[in-house]
């Protein structure tokens, strides 16, 4: 989900952009298999420090980018290579 298929520049969001990104509630369906779902940018979290999971000595509950509220009234946390555009056509992800 990187970068723009038609410019191959990776995109750049920002609080208020409308975005896509794998989300599931089903604990048994794997990540790789999760619906996209829609929804909207609601906070940066870039000033947080991106830190490695060595850092955190861990490798669950890591911080991410983005608050996203999404349409569903779901609040998620994802980082910029797991979201797309909402107006890209899925088909050419």
């Amino acid at each position: 989900m990187d970068p723009d298929p038609k410019s191959g520049r990776r995109r750049r969001f920002s609080v208020g952009t409308r975005v896509r990104t794998p989300h599931s509630l089903d604990p048994e369906l794997p990540a790789d298999q999760w619906p996209l779902a829609a929804g909207v940018i609601i906070e940066d979290f870039t000033s947080s420090g991106g830190l490695s999971p060595k850092a955190y000595g861990r490798n669950w509950a890591l911080s991410r980018r983005w608050a996203i509220a999404l349409d569903d009234g779901n609040l998620i946390f994802r980082d910029s290579e797991d979201l797309d555009d909402e107006d890209l056509d899925p088909d050419t992800v």
